[in-house]
């Protein structure tokens, strides 16, 4: 399969696309292009982006076909030993999951804009970018001259790049592996800083987990003139795109991006790695339905912060800004009292991504992060420190990352497993029960000597003044910080 990719109308954001698809023997063939992305679990409709599609056989004649689902065309190929695909695609939406062109950049993720053939997602693509000559290409794909190489669909879709006269980049090792970081637009960031902070905390991400499963890691960072954050994982990569606001200060936006940062790094093993069965393998033509947007979401936002002030990258104070910014969003949210965060999760689908009605729905990022503190703290609490939430990330790893998925019922035999008691009560009212959430915090936040402090109507998390020995070890525990 080859795709051939060129900025048609620059000052109208089109990109125009090319396929061709060989080897054919059958009379008909369905074309498919995804109707979602992994990483937003919503239906995003792409084909709505699409424009002047025409397709022809290896002769240029026009073959016929029809449009049989929103985003999939039936082609009459009987007689065709090659097809080329033709159309233009909408590219104007410059976040972290969508494609974007105009004069002096193309970014595409592929999930949005390129198809496959029904039977046939296993075949090699190539992507050849007709590209002004001084354009640099980034991208988690190996790349030739100017052509990318994907080993099949899903890999493809997973491969999002930019190319750019003026992107910068910097190469660093973190461990065996090189860690490229790539910047699209102005910035003032203190490279030196982003670099020795990215490796403290992917350093005790890779201890964690014992391995860092890729020889190369890219962050493709886009900064905006305007406010916006928002960021997405993949297999070898995360796309970031950052703007900061005209009240925030420069170390508060530097706080911010490096959390995200290590929250999509954390994707590499959790969610690229660490599947549910209900994604193994995704479905791009219709929603892919799963109660596990804590584990995968919710944890790893747990994890991205938390990791942060375990490694010594944020003060005590960073983590309790960050963290109190959550809480209040959590307890501002009177859904907690009317949907568990379970059934949350299996409504992204629905409305996850927008703030729906109010009181409807809570967050599988908020409400997931706290439930996996409180499972870290029940397991560092009842285990007395010798296991933690660390070690159920572990074993998912190790059981999973061979492309089998994990459910609900797996992910609690782990937490019990651990903490060497019942996680019955925890399921029950944390994660598929309303309004408890904070009862258990209070409790679990206790036993580290920590406590909720609410001062002139703001609530934060503080160290209670004396606490006991057994507080500190837990508290301790908790940083991980002992010898192992």
């Amino acid at each position: 399969m080859h795709y051939q990719v060129s900025i048609s109308n620059a000052a109208e954001h089109f990109i125009q696309l090319k396929w061709r698809i060989p080897n054919l023997h059958q009379p008909t063939i369905c074309l498919q292009l995804p109707a979602w992305r992994p990483g937003r679990y919503e239906l995003a409709n792409y084909a709505k982006n699409i424009r002047c599609l025409h397709i022809t056989n290896e002769q240029g004649i026009p073959v016929p076909f029809k449009k049989i689902t929103k985003d999939c065309w039936e082609v009459n190929c009987a007689g065709c030993h090659e097809l080329y695909v033709q159309y233009e695609y909408y590219a104007n939406q410059y976040d972290a999951g969508a494609c974007y062109a105009d004069a002096e950049q193309i970014y595409i993720n592929p999930v949005n804009c390129m198809m496959y053939a029904h039977g046939r997602m296993d075949e090699a693509y190539t992507i050849e970018l007709l590209l002004p000559a001084d354009y640099k290409i980034a991208c988690q794909l190996p790349l030739i001259q100017t052509t990318l190489h994907a080993a099949n669909f899903d890999e493809l879709t997973d491969s999002p790049f930019i190319a750019s006269a003026h992107i910068q980049h910097h190469v660093f090792m973190v461990a065996e592996t090189r860690i490229h970081f790539w910047f699209q637009g102005k910035h003032d960031l203190p490279i030196d800083k982003l670099e020795a902070d990215t490796i403290a905390y992917a350093q005790a991400q890779i201890h964690l987990f014992g391995e860092l499963p890729c020889k190369d890691y890219h962050f493709l960072y886009i900064i905006h003139p305007y406010t916006f954050r928002h960021g997405v994982e993949h297999a070898g990569s995360t796309v970031i795109v950052m703007g900061k606001s005209e009240q925030e200060i420069r170390d508060e936006f530097y706080d911010s991006l490096l959390a995200i940062s290590s929250h999509e790094l954390f994707h590499l093993w959790n969610i690229k790695r660490i599947r549910p069965t209900e994604m193994l393998p995704y479905d791009f033509t219709k929603e892919n339905y799963s109660t596990l947007g804590y584990v995968y979401e919710g944890v790893t936002t747990y994890y991205g912060d938390q990791i942060l002030l375990r490694c010594g990258a944020w003060s005590w104070e960073q983590y309790c800004s960050s963290f109190n910014s959550d809480l209040k969003r959590h307890l501002n949210n009177p859904g907690r009292f009317n949907y568990s965060v379970a059934a949350s999760s299996f409504d992204t689908w629905l409305d996850g991504y927008v703030p729906g009605i109010a009181g409807r729905k809570v967050s599988i990022y908020i409400e997931g992060m706290l439930a996996a503190l409180i499972a870290d703290l029940m397991i560092i609490n009842h285990s007395e420190g010798k296991y933690s939430l660390d070690d159920v990330l572990k074993a998912l790893y190790n059981n999973f990352k061979e492309g089998k998925g994990y459910d609900e019922a797996y992910y609690k035999q782990l937490l019990e497993q651990f903490a060497g008691i019942s996680f019955d009560a925890y399921f029950n009212e944390v994660i598929h029960g309303i309004g408890k959430i904070e009862i258990w915090l209070t409790q679990y936040l206790d036993k580290m000597g920590c406590k909720l402090l609410e001062n002139k109507g703001e609530i934060g998390l503080i160290i209670r003044p004396n606490p006991s020995e057994k507080q500190k070890k837990t508290f301790n525990y908790w940083l991980r910080n002992y010898t192992e």
